[in-house]
């Protein structure tokens, strides 16, 4: 059961890790701890993560390095950490990251300021070559930063390692060079030199490589076996690439007669998804597969529902009715496990580790299936897995690339693709930034508005909640003037996390806002919409996921507004934007045209973060 606990944030000592050499990250709910420590794994140390206010140092004999994670808090707010040693009586290297870089600049005598420019995604630092994290590396870099407050003066004895225009102290280490901080992520991918970054800190803790986990498949396999015992094994597919790669893990653990799977067709499937799904599977030999046609039921579920974590909530709870019905039918041995294809993402933008915030409910972590693990029935074998390793394990296990390459498909379908609205305005305070962010556009020579709905974000480890924002431009599209004019806007104002790119000039032809909600109808049309645009751009293999969302914002004869939200990631923990060719955007605006009642067809411009991948 180690990995289950790692994966829940909690704190591992066992005769597995006590001899080893270890970096242990203090996770203070950071959205990157588990990635930071997964970088460390790759980099041949170990790693676990822990809680800072539990942890104790010489309670780790094999500690060579610890790292502090970033968090959701403000170092400057009433709620700070306390932790159960002190900074200066560590002896071995010490790295802060983001918040972290903050906390600990703080403790020794450093200062922190609230930013009064926000930074999310990529920017550019100026770097001091001569530095211990820098050296031989060049001195401008593009790192991706997810922050809003910032260190404004390093520790007495300290020296900046790295700036930006706006960041006075994006960097900083000790006189000795041991306690070392980063105001960046150098953990994820998007980050031009990060693992260079990581690699000299891990070459500073420990000159060996001690850690080689070997196969994730075989540790996989062998972990479901022991979890599983003798019980049979029931699986929900959902059409992705996590459910189908478990189901193909259990099956290799403990044979095809023992494991059960089960599609509920909720209704909110992709264009015909369901039957080819079923069909798909039973060609690879998948025999014990079973489908609920239970769409009329959570559409009645759903019925004038608008607020997206109630939404996800009554989708996971329909699941596990759907669940509890089926198994009357399927006749299931007692004692049956539920195993789910939950991966790191999935559980950590649930709020899951103890100091993390929720940016959204999960439909495997709803209060039913919550009660499932606690009560010991929950097998979730990816839990510690990114999506790319979740790929690689499907390719390891022989399934086709045209499944274990598909697009992540979430949970609940397209129903978190569906902006749900009850059509009243927001209150006025919406627009309250409205001069500074048209003072902006003016400043790139383009224009914009606010728009009257909300999604979803994600900034500085924090989940908010806010408006979009709409820009069009006059004449060719310039993909650097357009990104970084919404990077610009996303990190300048608070009332804004997302912005859009609009094929039409909105001043002259505004969208207005009018009621939404989780219908057959809606549902078919976005159906058509997403079809449509997946077909003209399956070519285009630099495009990990494209979600397709259904506005409740109508253009002056009345049609739908939609967004394509095409994105490069490797791990769903960062997102750059797609720059889609222009004539290719021209032909798709034009092709969903052609679908009854829809409008124009919006471009998101947001990298992740400040906006999460989907909308809900």
């Amino acid at each position: 059961m180690a990995e289950e606990m790692l994966s829940r944030g909690e704190g591992l000592t066992s005769s597995l890790d006590e001899h080893l050499e270890t970096i242990v990250v203090l996770d203070f709910g950071g959205q990157y701890a588990h990635l930071i420590a997964r970088r460390l794994r790759q980099m041949g140390v170990f790693s676990r993560i822990a809680d800072p206010e539990l942890f104790r140092p010489e309670d780790e004999p094999g500690l060579v390095g610890l790292v502090f994670s970033g968090g959701p808090r403000s170092v400057s707010s009433n709620h700070r950490f306390e932790l159960k040693f002190k900074l200066e009586e560590v002896r071995v290297p010490l790295l802060g990251l983001c918040y972290g870089h903050q906390f600990i600049a703080q403790t020794l005598g450093g200062e922190v300021s609230p930013g009064d420019r926000r930074e999310y995604g990529m920017t550019s630092l100026e770097c001091d070559p001569g530095s211990v994290l820098m050296a031989g590396l060049p001195q401008r870099q593009a790192v991706w930063m997810s922050h809003g407050d910032h260190v404004t003066k390093v520790p007495p004895g300290f020296r900046r390692t790295a700036w930006s225009p706006t960041i006075p102290v994006a960097g900083y280490e000790s006189p000795d060079g041991r306690i070392l901080g980063l105001q960046f992520h150098p953990e994820v991918s998007h980050t031009e030199y990060g693992a260079q970054i990581l690699e000299k800190f891990v070459r500073m803790c420990t000159a060996r490589a001690t850690w080689n986990p070997g196969s994730i498949r075989e540790r996989l396999v062998e972990r479901v076996r022991v979890e599983a015992g003798d019980r049979p094994l029931f699986l929900l597919i959902s059409g992705g690439v996590d459910s189908l790669v478990t189901l193909a893990l259990c099956i290799e653990a403990v044979g095809n007669q023992r494991v059960t799977s089960l599609h509920v067709d909720t209704g909110f499937m992709r264009w015909n998804e369901s039957d080819a799904v079923m069909e798909f599977l039973r060609g690879l030999g998948f025999n014990k597969l079973h489908i609920n046609r239970a769409g009329e039921r959570f559409f009645k579920a759903l019925e004038g529902v608008v607020e997206p974590e109630t939404k996800r909530k009554i989708i996971g709870r329909l699941f596990v009715e759907e669940l509890s019905h089926s198994l009357q039918e399927i006749e299931l041995d007692e004692g049956w496990m539920l195993v789910q294809g939950t991966i790191y993402p999935d559980t950590i933008e649930s709020g899951g580790t103890r100091n993390a915030a929720t940016i959204k409910t999960h439909h495997n972590r709803v209060e039913e299936i919550e009660k499932m693990i606690q009560a010991g029935r929950v097998i979730e074998p990816l839990s510690e897995l990114y999506k790319d390793e979740v790929r690689e394990l499907g390719r390891e296990l022989g399934l086709p690339g045209e499944l274990v390459d598909r697009q992540p498909f979430p949970g609940p379908g397209l129903a978190i693709r569906i902006l749900a609205h009850d059509g009243s305005m927001p209150p006025e305070g919406y627009l309250d930034e409205e001069e500074q962010f048209k003072s902006i556009c003016a400043s790139y020579g383009i224009s914009g508005a606010i728009l009257p709905v909300r999604s979803v974000g994600v900034q500085g480890d924090e989940r908010t909640y806010a408006h979009p924002a709409a820009i069009w431009v006059e004449g060719p599209l310039d993909w650097d003037k357009v990104l970084t004019a919404a990077t610009t806007v996303v990190n300048t104002l608070r009332t804004v996390n997302r912005v859009v790119l609009s094929p039409v000039d909105l001043d002259k032809a505004p969208l207005r806002l009018e009621a939404h909600y989780l219908m057959a109808s809606s549902v078919e049309q976005l159906q058509r919409v997403d079809h449509l645009c997946r077909e003209a751009t399956a070519h285009l293999g630099e495009i990990w996921q494209m979600p397709v969302v259904s506005l409740p914002l109508l253009d002056s004869q009345g049609k739908r507004a939609f967004v394509l939200r095409p994105i490069c990631s490797r791990d769903a923990m960062t997102a750059s934007v797609y720059r889609m060719e222009p004539n290719l955007l021209q032909e798709m605006s034009s092709k969903v045209l052609d679908v009854p009642g829809v409008g124009p067809l919006l471009y998101d411009l947001t990298t992740k973060p400040p906006a999460t991948i989907e909308w809900e």
